[in-house]
Formats: C-alpha cells, structure tokens, sequence
C-alpha cells in the first residue's frame, strides 16, 4: 500500500481514516462559493456547495457509508451479473486508493496550524455499476461502444456539527483495455477516477 506520507490509514468501524497530509496553500479548481455547479471544475457532473471550509482545518478524512446496497446489476440471466456482482466488492478500496492518491500534500514537512482531531467524513452511495460489453469494446477499439460506467453521489459532513457541508456525483466511464478491457480491472479504474475527482474537490478548500 502506497501511503505517500500520510500519517496513519487504519480501518475504524468500517472506515477508512486517512490522516490528511500538509500542503501549502488550496489548489483552485472551480468555485467554493455557495451554490449548485454543473460540470464543476470542468470535471465533476454536479456540485452543491452548502457551506465553505477549509481543508486544512482538518488532519483527517473517514471514508464511510459508502452504500452499494441500492444499485441496479444485469440480469442474473447475463454473463455480465457475476462481474456487476464482484466488483461491488472493489468499487470502494479503488475509489479510496484515486482519493488518497490525489489529496494535496507537501511532504516531508509539518503545519503544526493544522486542525488536529478534526474530522471529515465523506459518505457515498453507488447509483450505477453498468458493466457494458467487453465484446463492444474490443471492436469499438477506443470508440466508446460498450464502456463500463460508474455513478456515485455523496456528501462530504464535518464529522463535530454533523452539518453537511458539499454534496456531489459523478459518472465516469471507461472503455478501452486489452481485448477489450476485462469488467473487473475497468470497474476498478473507473472508481479510482472518481476518488481522484472528490479529492480534486476537497483540494479546492
């Protein structure tokens, strides 16, 4: 596992804690104004910014709710079932490794300013898991035919005042790997793309 100097990544009641690293200054990426954003940053599908913050007055990120409950699989009857099926299982740690991958960080030096104990909590639910088709794929050859699609909403909650400060989805989709690209590995990299998004995000405070 791949840290990049966070402090500590442990596994709390079903969480995943990320100590966030220190950085020098918020990355600008789209409006942390209050208000509904379409395509915001010209990346993320939709954002609503209910109450501004600062990153940086946080030292660490919970991972949790992440709800895959709700969301509609193929057919039991298709051969694409049992690849929906599976990658239930992959969709957080992978959207998890794109999020911690991509927070902002200045290593190998310490903000002592930084807000210590105060928490973030991201919260999301999966809404589409479309595993397409393989075969498309292959004889679409980068075309977009029969790509693998991911859709996630979520809020991100100041874990003290339980208020939630943004709400976001977005959809990513992939559609090109070798022979077609297997279910399994473009499910996987389509959530780590979005865990880059919501961090672009969060770096933006």
């Amino acid at each position: 596992m791949i840290a990049r100097n966070f402090a500590r990544f442990c596994l709390v009641l079903g969480s995943f804690v990320l100590a966030l690293p220190d950085n020098a200054g918020a990355a600008s990426q789209g409006s942390t104004t209050p208000g509904t954003y379409r395509h915001w940053g010209g990346e993320i599908d939709e954002v609503t910014i209910l109450q501004p913050f600062g990153l940086d007055n946080y030292s660490d990120i919970a991972v949790e709710s992440f709800d895959t409950g709700g969301v509609l699989l193929p057919n039991p009857q298709e051969n694409t079932f049992a690849a929906a099926q599976l990658a239930l299982n992959s969709i957080k740690p992978a959207f998890i490794e794109g999020f911690q991958k991509n927070l902002r960080q200045k290593p190998g030096q310490t903000n002592s300013s930084r807000g210590r104990g105060e928490t973030l909590v991201i919260r999301a639910r999966l809404t589409q898991l479309d595993p397409g088709s393989q075969a498309a794929r292959f004889w679409g050859r980068g075309l977009g035919g029969g790509s693998v699609k991911v859709e996630m909403i979520g809020e991100v909650i100041d874990a003290r005042s339980r208020k939630t400060l943004v709400r976001f989805r977005q959809k990513r989709e992939a559609g090109f790997g070798a022979f077609g690209g297997g279910y399994g590995d473009l499910f996987a990299r389509t959530a780590r793309h979005i865990g880059r998004d919501v961090a672009d995000l969060l770096n933006a405070f």
